[in-house]
């Protein structure tokens, strides 16, 4: 099972999985399945990486349970190759819900998160620095969209994610812009100053001295609009 973090994700999708769990019931016709038995089954390698995988995968979605050398078929599996339309839909949101990953991620998102959200998260919950967010971002989200469309409860889970306020600013020895950014106190711990009517906050993660350095170039900014205002009212 790849981890995240302190996270296991799923290798396969849900489809995959129970695709295979139809086909190893429909050829053993058990609920109960020697291991090795179940490999030949399903014509994979028992000590193969993919079916470690896909068996690992299925236990992580609640479809089967493992032991003593032995595959066992659950109830929620059961209920997925041969329940009615309601009973599979829901026994699909309560298998994705079952990956602590994906039931944490739609709990703060829904279904539709944005990359960067993913990242952010990873970073702040799965305790994953920068450069590896970065790249594990990608796949994460990448799995979660084939199997949030099954969470019948995401779209009520996560408030609505509101558009960042933006000031384009301007960089002062420089040809390009700085975009300021409000970031949301859900996503990131906040450092805050305020000396009287002047109020400062950062995000206290690893970005905090880029994000000082653009606060800089903007105060600079802002001085120097200041300064020929108050010139151009002395003359």
């Amino acid at each position: 099972m790849p981890r995240v973090g302190k996270y296991e994700c799923p290798f396969f999708d849900l489809d995959a999985c129970i695709d295979k769990l139809k086909e190893l019931h429909g050829k053993t016709q058990s609920y109960q399945i020697k291991r090795n038995l179940a490999a030949d089954a399903l014509n994979m390698a028992e000590k193969g990486g993919g079916f470690a995988y896909l068996i690992s995968s299925m236990e992580k979605y609640g479809l089967i349970q493992t032991g003593g050398g032995d595959l066992t078929i659950t109830d929620l599996g059961k209920i997925m190759m041969y329940g009615e339309p309601k009973e599979v839909e829901q026994a699909k949101s309560k298998a994705v819900i079952n990956v602590e990953l994906f039931g944490e991620i739609a709990q703060k998102y829904g279904k539709n998160p944005q990359t960067d959200q993913i990242k952010l998260f990873l970073r702040d919950k799965a305790n994953i620095d920068v450069a590896k967010a970065e790249k594990m971002a990608k796949s994460v989200d990448k799995i979660y969209k084939k199997v949030a469309k099954y969470i019948t409860s995401a779209d009520n889970l996560a408030p609505p994610q509101p558009e960042p306020t933006r000031l384009e600013v301007p960089s002062l020895g420089r040809s390009d812009t700085i975009t300021m950014v409000q970031p949301e106190s859900s996503v990131v711990e906040l450092l805050k100053i305020q000396f009287g009517d002047v109020y400062i906050q950062i995000p206290s993660d690893a970005k905090s001295l880029d994000s000082i350095k653009l606060a800089k170039d903007a105060l600079e900014f802002m001085e120097k609009k200041l300064k020929e205002k108050k010139e151009q009212k002395a003359t």
